[in-house]
């Protein structure tokens, strides 16, 4: 129900359809009644079904503002109260937990503990609450669950990768939402809200410190593998950068970084959204070094950042990535200037130096971390 206290009467028949005042045909009139007692208001105000034909349409504000009489009755005509919001659905937690169980199964994994480094990949996978679909035609999928900042889980996609090339399966129908597999209802049957992918992770991250947005939930796993320095969140389809989903890092220093697209038309459309969420953020910037590195074959192709990191050779140690948790904040930064901070991490890992400029980060006012090993929040 609306909450009007005018609506047009509803069809029971042709005693509820009359002669139209204005062109004549008979049972082609509807009445604007009063929404609590299903009594016209008069007559003559109504809409004509004969749009095209006739196009009459004489409404209850129309007809007060020319100085019609309002309903006697005062109860009559009252706002009806708007009915209360539906809850959004939420997962059970021990949902989650049972599809956290029996990660060697998992088809993305498979892949990328080969090319990461499977203590690495192990972390990321625990820290980003990865699970496995464990039955049926989807059977050793990747589910990416949406556990917003609060804690709530919102909602799990499923999809199936190939082992033996880590992209996406090219089967039919190897996508789909643990909400629909368990009930079989829509999102919008059931209410499902969805939030960014890895917001969990923002609860301890320093709001000083930036936070980059991606589109695939492969590419924010693969790109904190790589680079831990950086939280990556993604919004899990390019359309879903949007207010609603970035409402989370109000206040941050916000990195996005679309994937590539013919004529980098996904770029300037995350960059003119950007720009009207801007009073949102600390900072925002949509980087655009992808573009000015694609050939047309990545345009055509789609590569995203994490395809970009993995090109450049970066030579990943097999080393934990611990930086990717959650439990405690981490100990107070070691603040550098200028190149300073970037030549002490470099030290340790010369790949430094390209990643900073691959990712245009700030050398100006580099941070370097002392991090320690911390388990991660997701508590299921």
């Amino acid at each position: 129900m609306s909450g009007h206290p005018f609506i047009l009467q509803g069809y029971k028949g042709k005693a509820t359809r009359h002669t139209c005042p204005q062109c004549g045909e008979p049972h082609k009139f509807t009445r604007y009644v009063v929404a609590a007692t299903g009594q016209p208001i008069a007559d003559h105000i109504g809409r004509c079904d004969r749009e095209c034909n006739c196009g009459y349409h004489y409404t209850p504000k129309q007809y007060f503002a020319d100085g019609g009489t309002r309903p006697a009755d005062g109860i009559a005509w009252q706002r009806m109260p708007e009915p209360p919001p539906r809850p959004p659905y939420l997962h059970d937690r021990a949902e989650v937990r049972a599809l956290l169980a029996h990660p060697e199964r998992n088809t993305l994994s498979a892949y990328w503990q080969e090319r990461i480094g499977a203590d690495r990949w192990d972390e990321v996978a625990k820290a980003y609450a990865l699970g496995t679909w464990q039955d049926g035609r989807l059977a050793g999928a990747a589910v990416y669950w949406q556990v917003d900042i609060h804690g709530n889980v919102k909602a799990g996609k499923i999809m199936q990768y190939d082992p033996y090339t880590g992209k996406r399966s090219k089967e039919e129908r190897t996508t789909s939402w643990v909400h629909f597999m368990r009930t079989r209802q829509s999102a919008g049957e059931l209410n499902v809200e969805q939030c960014l992918f890895g917001e969990h992770l923002l609860k301890s991250w320093p709001m000083d410190h930036p936070v980059a947005v991606v589109e695939s939930e492969k590419t924010a796993m693969i790109a904190a593998a790589l680079v831990p320095s950086v939280l990556w969140l993604a919004t899990g389809a390019k359309g879903e950068f949007k207010q609603a989903k970035l409402q989370a890092l109000t206040g941050r220093k916000v990195l996005a970084y679309p994937d590539l697209s013919p004529n980098s038309a996904t770029y300037y459309e995350w960059k003119e959204r950007a720009e009207a969420m801007k009073p949102l953020f600390a900072s925002i910037h949509v980087a655009d070094i992808l573009e000015a590195m694609a050939t047309a074959k990545d345009m055509e192709e789609g590569l995203d950042i994490g395809d970009h990191l993995l090109r450049s050779d970066v030579d990943t140690p097999k080393a934990s990535t611990s930086a990717i948790t959650t439990e405690s904040a981490p100990p107070p930064p070691i603040l550098s200037r200028a190149e300073g901070g970037v030549e002490r991490m470099a030290a340790k890992n010369p790949s430094i130096n390209l990643l900073v400029e691959l990712l245009q980060l700030d050398g100006a006012n580099a941070t370097v971390y002392q991090w320690k090993q911390h388990s991660v929040s997701v508590h299921v």
